[in-house]
């Protein structure tokens, strides 16, 4: 029975990791698209910065919103620190 027990433990975190891994490539992709100031869901130049937080060394918390459909979402975005 062990086994079974750890085949499907290791089925479950591959398919965890591998999900993650989607996930963070898709969040890449919508925040490459609003970086050129178009919205991943409606397609149009509508998007705008509605919030941020954060400064100085560290990431920094960016919030955009679209006028026009309604999409919000955040990003952690790394702001660095130069010398």
């Amino acid at each position: 029975m062990d086994i079974y027990l750890l085949l499907f433990l290791l089925i479950v975190g591959i398919g965890s990791v591998a999900v993650y891994v989607y996930y963070l490539r898709e969040k890449n992709q919508h925040l490459q698209t609003i970086q050129s100031g178009i919205c991943p869901k409606c397609k149009k130049e509508s998007i705008v910065l509605s919030d941020q937080r954060g400064g100085g060394c560290g990431p920094k918390l960016v919030s955009f919103y679209c006028t026009e459909c309604g999409y919000e979402n955040s990003f952690s975005v790394d702001s660095g620190c130069g010398i």
